[in-house]
């Protein structure tokens, strides 16, 4: 760094602090406006502000009447709205049925069984094949499907795997998703698919029916029948019952897959109906006044929405029933944020070079739809965001330990956090990369500097508990002086700042794969393939010369119609291994080769 830009630097801080260092006796960012805007988004009658419900609605009424009160200009493309639909939601249609042995219809659906949220449409039938938990895992030298003949019958497997009663000693966890599963009995041949829920021990319950994840949909149909149910099935065939198989599966960890003689037959129609649902980014803007800079954009964004009554997807409460989740710290404390940032600006209009946006995304619970949305959008092109700011559960301080990710994403955030923690004192942990798991990362994709500010995870995290009670309000103020001494600095640069893209780090993932490809799926994507919305530097992708919006078909052997199917080919290479992948960019069709890093 050089020493014009020190100067600048310390000058700015120094502004920033003494305007700011008086915490909650700010009259424009104080722990009680903070608290009055999250007990109102975390309140009981937005019902946890789920996109396109009543809640959603009166959440951008709320956050509109202060953009309005702050004197924002509407940025959206409906005044301050930026409209988009998505699927949230599947309902039972009226053609739904399931008959066993002797072709008696079940109860249901809802009682006796219930079509799986991740089912095509369309009948099944055929004799029934247990099929064990389903599990293809070549790698464990484990196959559910060896010697079996499933070609136009119906699989009938257990939920989860033989390792689910031994968290920390289950080999098996990675192959257990309901989606790989199904997968890999259709194609062994299955022409339907039966589950039994689960471990041996605890209630019969159904599958919930939830909003089925970006590529999840299958094109065969899955029901999800009693245990009880089975459990004759078994008795009709001599077996001492499911459970004693289940229990040999268990403690041997060896396939136990036969086919029933006597009444093991199975009929079932799906008919599953996907609900179109409309919901909005809200969008709101302060000009800068300096006639050249005033084109370049800060945008400082937080996520609007949260899980509704948990029953469509995320909630990890471990009760079955719907329980509003207020999502107090995920993310009303991200908003209340964004709005009392908002507040402070629209008094200091004259002191801005730079213009403003302050956002807040809808859909980001089930896959940064929002952000996505934007960035790919006509708007964004009016708009030239130089950096993006995103907070994300930033309600809950404790020991003053903050996380900061995008870090490596500019040369000028490191020192100016340093500079800035000086006079803050954060346990601050920083994390370079700019992708992750919030809307900051739909905006690193596109070549744009970020920060992500997060306080951390907590057992009420996707709870119906998260509640206004436990925010930590003068914590929060503390993030957002903070966060002014940031937007301040980035306002008076002289040129914006510059954009790095992170180099990858080699570790072995989460999901236990050998080798990465090194790419940022796009799970807003309605393509067949995996669109990307980036590539990571250094990554094998990036050096066979990929780049976002790409959507991949093929993966050496393996069609790819889905992240599903992507990561499912994934797993079958080793490093130092080279294969090809075939891409559509726009509408030419490409293929190059990849080596796996060793």
């Amino acid at each position: 760094m050089n020493l014009t830009v020190k100067i600048l630097l310390s000058s700015i801080i120094f502004l920033s602090l003494s305007a700011f260092n008086t915490g909650d006796n700010n009259p424009k960012i104080t722990s009680d406006e903070v608290l009055s805007h999250i007990k109102y988004l975390a309140s009981d009658e937005l019902a946890g502000r789920f996109p396109g419900t009543a809640g959603d609605s009166l959440t951008e009424a709320y956050i509109t009447k202060y953009f309005k009160q702050y004197g924002l200009k509407p940025a959206g493309e409906s005044g301050y709205r930026q409209n988009f639909d998505y699927i949230s939601e599947v309902k039972l249609g009226s053609a739904n049925k399931c008959a066993l042995t002797n072709g008696e219809l079940l109860n249901g659906p809802g009682t006796d069984y219930i079509p799986v949220y991740l089912s095509g449409n369309g009948t099944a039938s055929g004799k029934i094949v247990f099929v064990g938990y389903g599990i293809d895992a070549p790698d464990l030298n484990y196959n559910d499907y060896t010697g079996i003949d499933l070609k136009g019958r119906i699989a009938l497997m257990i939920e989860y795997s033989p390792g689910y009663n031994s968290p920390h000693d289950n080999p098996f966890s990675k192959y257990e998703k309901l989606r790989f599963k199904c997968d890999a009995a259709k194609k062994h041949g299955a022409a339907g698919i039966m589950i039994v829920k689960g471990p041996e021990s605890g209630e019969d319950e159904l599958i919930k029916l939830r909003m089925y994840g970006p590529g999840e949909k299958m094109d065969i149909p899955v029901v999800n029948v009693k245990r009880d149910l089975v459990e004759y099935i078994f008795t009709l065939n001599n077996y001492s019952g499911l459970s004693q198989v289940q229990k040999l599966i268990d403690s041997t960890r060896t396939p136990k897959s036969f086919g029933f003689e006597t009444g093991g037959t199975a009929e079932f129609t799906v008919d599953l109906i996907p609900v179109k649902a409309n919901t909005c980014n809200i969008i709101g803007m302060i000009e800068g006044k300096d006639p050249v800079l005033k084109s370049e954009y800060i945008l400082v964004g937080a996520h609007m929405d949260h899980l509704g009554d948990g029953m469509k997807y995320s909630s990890l409460s471990e009760n079955h029933f719907p329980e509003i989740h207020n999502g107090a710290d995920d993310n009303a404390s991200g908003v209340a944020g964004v709005m009392e940032l908002a507040g402070y600006y629209s008094s200091k209009k004259k002191e801005l070079k730079r213009s403003i946006i302050f956002m807040c995304f809808s859909g980001e619970e089930a896959g940064l739809l929002g952000s996505s949305y934007f960035v790919k959008s006509e708007l964004s092109k009016k708009y030239n965001v130089v950096s993006m700011l995103n907070l994300d559960m930033i309600g809950r301080l404790t020991d003053d330990k903050l996380t900061i990710g995008g870090t490596g994403t500019s040369s000028i955030w490191q020192p100016l956090l340093d500079s800035l923690n000086k006079s803050f004192s954060f346990a601050a942990a920083y994390n370079k990369d700019g992708y992750g798991p919030s809307d900051h990362a739909s905006f690193y994709a596109k070549g744009i500097p970020v920060l992500f500010f997060f306080t951390g995870l907590h057992k009420q995290y996707h709870r119906p508990e998260d509640d206004w009670e436990l925010i930590n309000s003068a914590g929060e103020v503390k993030i957002l002086n903070m966060l002014v001494g940031i937007i301040n600095y980035v306002n008076k640069m002289p040129a914006k700042p510059d954009f790095i893209k992170v180099q990858e780090e080699k570790k072995q993932t989460n999901m236990g794969f050998r080798v990465t490809l090194g790419v940022i799926p796009d799970y807003s994507s309605t393509k067949e393939g995996l669109e990307i919305t980036g590539v990571k530097t250094g990554g094998a992708a990036e050096k066979a010369g990929l780049q976002g919006g790409d959507v991949i078909i093929k993966f050496g052997d393996y069609e790819i119609k889905n992240i599903y199917d992507y990561t499912e080919a994934l797993g079958k290479f080793k490093p130092g291994e080279e294969t090809e992948v075939t891409f559509k960019r726009g509408e030419e069709t490409k293929t190059v080769k990849v080596t796996f890093a060793k």
